[in-house]
């Protein structure tokens, strides 16, 4: 759903700055003498093209790789799309302005700490969304930031229980209070993924095959309790 939001967003956007040319960064601050040298018309009608481009890529991106169980990736697509789309826009559209020193070189700096910010928030509002839990008849699923799937074969042992175990350093990961999703690494037990949602126990600990430990918990403690019965029910099937 959030890509969703995200790619209306930015398509959104595009309309805009057609619409309202000087919402383009460096044009709304130019002289009028240096906005006669800059083809407006081209120029807006690029940035909304380019932002329509990436809004439908990430909608239908985002879509494709959850089809084809890509879950690990969700999480970086969506700021590697608008990251990638905005620094080619800043790039290109430096084309359509005939002003000595460009105003969009001379933006640039700006507009990228813009970008930044922009995708940090993104990050952080993405990593605290609930993970999803899905089960299918040979896999589970934990979609959102950091999520994966585990194939059943892969599955060795689970367990539940009421105590994490000290963790030593986060490696690639959000920390954010009681949210901390990525790769930790952990008391006597290395590397692991977490999708924790709470301080509270109780915590799911499954081992694998393929993706070492990973520990998952949720605010709610029944929804855990859940998850645990249901990754248990699939592994004895």
């Amino acid at each position: 759903m959030i890509a969703l939001y995200i790619g209306l967003f930015l398509i959104g956007i595009g309309f805009l700055v057609k619409a309202f040319p000087n919402l383009i960064s460096g044009y709304n601050t130019m002289s009028q003498k240096q906005k006669e040298k800059v083809d407006i018309v081209r120029l807006s009608t690029f940035m909304r093209n380019g932002f329509v481009v990436m809004g439908l890529l990430v909608i239908f991106g985002y879509l494709a790789l959850k089809l084809i169980g890509k879950h690990a990736l969700l999480g970086y697509f969506i700021p590697g799309v608008i990251l990638t789309g905005v620094i080619f826009l800043v790039f290109k559209a430096k084309k359509f302005d005939q002003n000595e020193g460009n105003m969009v070189k001379s933006k640039l700096k700006n507009l990228i700490g813009i970008i930044v910010i922009t995708l940090v928030a993104v990050m952080i509002v993405y990593g605290v969304i609930p993970s999803k839990f899905e089960l299918s008849d040979d896999r589970v699923i934990f979609s959102g930031m950091y999520g994966t799937e585990i194939e059943k074969f892969n599955v060795e042992t689970v367990s539940l229980i009421n105590k994490m175990p000290p963790i030593k350093a986060r490696t690639n990961g959000l920390g954010l209070g009681p949210i901390r999703k990525g790769f930790f690494r952990i008391e006597d037990q290395g590397k692991c993924r977490l999708l924790l949602h709470s301080f509270q126990g109780p915590f799911v600990k499954i081992s694998t095959k393929d993706q070492g430990t990973i520990f998952v918990n949720f605010k709610d403690q029944a929804k855990t309790e859940l998850v645990y019965a249901e990754i248990m029910a699939l592994n004895e099937l």
